[in-house]
């Protein structure tokens, strides 16, 4: 059993760590990800506070002192740092001087709108956050105010950011807080993520082309094998659909062809033989009426002859003594035995009651087979039943096997013989005996064959070349039971 079902099990146990890994990757990745967006967005919250705070103040030199140490490196680092001036005409610095300042993120104080009125380097792009802010009505009216957490794009990089925004005592005026998560992580925290998500996405790729591999070639597989299992080898083609039809690998297709090629041959094979077993058949038929026709032009016209001139001894003897006749009374008795013996055999060989159809028969056969074997034989023949000449033949033959094993091989006492009609020109012949049965169990018909016990395999033949289905039913002290069904093209 684990054999048969060792190419799934492998499969589970590939699949089983992929998904494990996959899931487990995922969670990492979510909860590494959602951890630092909790973060940062405290983090944005206090930075928009405190910028709040200088602006309410109202000290100038404070708030710029304030926004100029104020950097986000993960986003200057993909901007060119230089030049003459920046937003608001406030001078980009250079990169000593970026190193040197120490709170991360991007800071702007924006009108209600959407104004620049002053921002930490390369903080412009808050005016764009700004006006995607949530808009809140508070005591003093309607008010921009809450946080946010999306992307924004730089050249080819997308930044993920988390943004806050803050009204100040100036209902015209808010300041915007953010902060890049690859500014607020570090880069080695932004590696982590990155490498859970590639673990993610590289184990649902694996798990992508598992379950390409169990479309593509486990199913088709097992359907090829069961296809195959099932396969009535040498009457039968495989389903076209055995194996399915798409995503097929190369070699599952070849496997495929070849199986249908063998399947092929056997059919060929199983044809040919059927028509040499026919050959073989009609020859034996034909040799049996032969043998019976000699019989008849012969012997049996030499024995009606000898039993003339016995009678005509017998006429001229009239004088003789009573011993004279009785003999010659004696060897007419055993000339008329002779030839109703050898009319039985002509009979046997070539039974003339065939002509009379089904029914006749098997009634007739059954009757002669009693009284030749000394058995009492039931028949139950459905009187409707009108079937060709040669399965006539066919059912004679097998009946006249049978009855002849059951009373040498079996010593039974009884047999019954059964034909029934199935639909519109189906068949069922059924013969059973009371005998001795015998052993079914690694019993072959083609071991029967080769040992010479041609018998049962050649009422299989006869069924076989009928398209009939025969069946062997027997087992020691149960006697044995003889079935061919035909059914109806």
């Amino acid at each position: 059993m684990i054999r048969r079902k060792l190419l799934t099990i492998l499969f589970i146990c590939i699949l089983l760590p992929v998904v494990i890994t996959f899931v487990e990757s995922a969670r990492a990745f979510v909860s590494q990800r959602n951890a630092m967006a909790d973060i940062s967005g405290t983090y944005v919250r206090n930075l928009s506070a405190y910028a709040v705070d200088r602006w309410n103040e109202g000290n100038a030199e404070r708030i710029a002192a304030f926004l100029s140490l104020v950097a986000d490196r993960g986003y200057d680092g993909l901007i060119s740092i230089g030049g003459e001036s920046g937003p608001q005409g406030q001078p980009n610095l250079s990169v000593r001087t970026l190193r040197e300042k120490f709170i991360p993120g991007m800071v702007a104080y924006v009108t209600d709108g959407g104004q620049l009125i002053s921002c930490s380097q390369n903080a412009a792009i808050l005016v764009n956050i700004f006006a995607g802010a949530p808009i809140a009505a508070t005591g003093r009216g309607l008010s921009r105010e809450g946080s946010i957490m999306s992307k924004f794009r730089v050249g080819r990089e997308d930044i993920s950011y988390v943004a806050h925004v803050a009204p100040t005592n100036d209902p015209r005026v808010y300041a915007v807080a953010a902060v890049t998560m690859l500014s607020w992580m570090g880069m080695n925290d932004f590696s982590l993520i990155r490498l859970s998500a590639a673990g993610t996405i590289s184990m649902l790729l694996c798990l992508l082309a598992l379950l390409l591999l169990r479309r593509s070639v486990i199913l088709p597989l097992q359907d090829l094998s069961s296809g195959v299992e099932t396969l009535d080898w040498g009457k039968e083609m495989p389903d076209e659909r055995a194996g399915g039809t798409a995503m097929q690998v190369e070699e599952i297709s070849s496997l495929k062809k070849a199986i249908f090629k063998l399947a092929g041959r056997m059919i060929d094979k199983e044809e040919l033989e059927k028509r040499y077993m026919m050959d073989i058949l009609k020859a034996q038929e034909n040799e049996r009426g032969r043998i019976a026709q000699d019989i008849h032009d012969g012997p049996i016209q030499v024995a009606s002859a000898l039993i003339q001139r016995v009678q005509i001894a017998g006429i001229m003897s009239e004088d003789s003594g009573d011993e004279v006749r009785r003999q010659l009374l004696t060897a007419e008795g055993a000339a008329h035995d002779l030839v109703r013996d050898l009319r039985g055999i002509c009979d046997s060989l070539v039974p003339p009651w065939v002509s009379l159809g089904a029914v006749s028969c098997l009634e007739e056969s059954a009757s002669r087979f009693e009284s030749q074997y000394a058995i009492e034989i039931r028949t139950d023949i459905d009187q409707t039943l009108d079937i060709p000449m040669e399965q006539t033949l066919a059912f004679f033959r097998i009946f006249q096997e049978a009855v002849s094993n059951a009373v040498r091989h079996g010593n039974a006492t009884r047999v019954e013989v059964e034909a029934r009609r199935l639909g519109a020109g189906g068949v069922a012949f059924r013969v059973s005996d009371d005998g001795s049965g015998f052993d079914q169990g690694g019993v072959s018909m083609d071991a029967l064959r080769l040992s010479g016990k041609r018998g049962l395999n050649g009422m299989r033949q006869r069924a076989e070349i009928l398209g009939g289905k025969f069946e062997l039913s027997s087992a020691p002290g149960e006697g044995t039971s003889i079935t061919v069904t035909i059914c109806a093209d």
